[in-house]
């Protein structure tokens, strides 16, 4: 791998903090245009299902050709959010709304080819051999997501207050030209050769099927479990804890703000310890936060098993990547992970309201997540003995 040939990491940086405010537009979004253009819920959510398609076809093409779809991804992004501030201009509610789907859809193709570029293109730049490459590709991993988090949690606040002042098109704009200049600054790279990032030999998907399921299944589980409590926490603490809508809706922030800190300290925790070393407390201490709201306590322990989930949260997705990344030959065979993974979001907050539907309550829900993380954390323990024999690009040593 020529890593001097690669994008500048800062500059990856920055651009997953632009994906992270476009990744979370149309929850913000949602209720403007949906006032707009007298929307039911239906065609609202028909804008979760744009982007949510539309990303997964793009994940699943994005490891082919990394340079070009890191780039263009971006592209694609300044494109989607340009027609939603032309789509918001219109006050006629057919053409608004169908606009919206099309740049809703541009805005997922968009996040389909840069998020998991970006992911890989880290990954392959540290990966270096020796237990210190492991730690080093997982820290930085672990770094690139926590500036997507940055991202995603100031993009409600920012809506909310360009909403106030009457600037929410000036907004997208800006976020339109943030994904336009992040296109432009990677515009060298998308002329540079691909081997130039990844010379991997070429292997057959059929080759690391076992690897691939392995990763796919963890990290749909998780990227479920984590949409599970970000979604429906606000719910659970409005229904149990006697807080009102506008203060439960504060639990989101708690929980978000306590994810990017425990991705922090997991990228500090990575500088000196293992992958694993790291990875398994952190799952234990989830499953122990989220098994607790499984049962009636105080607001205190609410809030105490919220922040805990989001601390456990931080480092599981990228030491999940991480290490899926040291095992596998061709990183172009792992598009099929992505996409799957990104299914989890959807899936499992889904199946823990149809459990809160048919149990009558919320609390029972909670068994979803708290079955999943069981799962991840059985997986997590037996990788080794799971994958023995299916790893011929594993590179590194445990320690």
């Amino acid at each position: 791998m020529t890593v001097s040939s690669a994008p500048r990491f800062s500059l990856l940086c920055f651009g997953f903090a632009v994906c992270g405010m476009v990744t979370v537009l149309p929850g913000p979004l949602l209720p403007v245009m949906a006032a707009r253009w007298g929307l039911r819920d239906v065609q609202s959510g028909a804008f979760f299902g744009a982007v949510f398609i539309a990303s997964t076809i793009a994940s699943i093409f994005s490891p082919h050709w990394l340079r070009k779809n890191l780039t263009f991804g971006y592209a694609l992004m300044a494109i989607g959010v340009g027609l939603l501030t032309t789509a918001g201009a219109t006050g006629h509610a057919a053409f608004g709304h169908t606009l919206a789907l099309t740049a809703f859809a541009f805005v997922g193709l968009g996040i389909g080819l840069s998020v998991t570029a970006t992911n890989l293109t880290v990954g392959i730049m540290a990966n270096i051999s020796g237990p210190a490459g492991t730690a080093e590709r997982a820290r930085r991993i672990a770094l690139v997501n926590l500036w997507w988090g940055i991202g995603a949690v100031a993009c409600p606040w920012l809506i909310a207050a360009a909403e106030r002042a009457g600037a929410l098109r000036i907004l997208l704009v800006a976020l339109a030209c943030c994904a336009l200049a992040m296109f432009l600054a990677l515009l060298p790279q998308a002329r540079e050769p691909e081997h130039g990032l990844g010379a991997a030999p070429r292997a057959s998907l059929q080759s690391e099927a076992g690897i691939l399921a392995f990763f796919a299944a963890l990290l749909f589980l998780y990227v479920g479990v984590e949409n599970v409590v970000g979604g429906w926490i606000t719910t659970y603490t409005h229904r149990f804890s006697g807080l009102t809508l506008a203060q439960a809706s504060l639990m989101v922030s708690l929980y978000w703000t306590a994810l990017l800190a425990g991705r922090w300290l997991g990228s500090l925790a990575l500088q000196r310890l293992a992958e694993r070393t790291v990875l398994l407390p952190s799952l234990g201490l989830s499953l122990l936060a989220v098994a607790t709201l499984m049962t009636p306590h105080r607001i205190w322990a609410v809030l105490a098993a919220v922040a805990l989930c989001g601390a456990g949260f931080g480092s599981v997705f990228p030491i999940g990547v991480s290490r899926l990344l040291a095992r596998v030959r061709d990183h172009r065979n792992t598009g099929w992970v992505f996409a799957v993974t990104a299914s989890g979001g959807a899936v499992l907050p889904w199946l823990t309201g149809l459990v809160s539907t048919r149990t009558g309550s919320l609390r029972a829900g909670f068994a979803v997540p708290a079955i999943a993380l069981a799962a991840i954390l059985v997986l997590a323990v037996g990788e080794n003995a799971i994958l023995r024999g299916q790893a011929p690009g594993l590179r590194t040593r445990e320690r």
